[in-house]
């Protein structure tokens, strides 16, 4: 029994991916208005790759919460988590980390 769980998490870790994306809410991803989310299309939030897929999204990383997925709203985001029920309209995806790109806020310097 020990060795078919080892097994098993060894297989659920090899399936973790990193992708990027935009945090959206699900009738944004569906009508295809990525740039132009309205606040009121939020709930329920998907993950929206930059393929074109969408997947619905559960947290499981230690410090994730629903505060850092409202903060990463409409944003531009790295993910680390695994696709489970891919193909399907509700696919999800286990996030286990959540990083902003381009965070409100962030300094940008150039040479002109």
């Amino acid at each position: 029994l020990a060795i078919t769980l080892m097994a098993a998490f060894a297989a659920d870790l090899a399936l973790a991916e990193t992708m990027k994306g935009r945090i959206l809410g699900e009738q944004c991803a569906k009508t295809g208005k990525i740039g132009e989310c309205y606040l009121k299309w939020a709930d329920p939030m998907v993950f929206w790759t930059q393929e074109g897929d969408y997947f619905h999204i559960k947290l499981t990383g230690k410090d994730l919460d629903q505060v850092a997925l409202d903060k990463a709203y409409g944003e531009e985001v790295e993910v680390e988590g695994t696709i489970v029920d891919k193909g399907t309209d509700k696919g999800k995806i286990q996030v286990s980390r959540l990083t902003l790109l381009n965070p409100p806020g962030k300094k940008e310097f150039f040479k002109g």
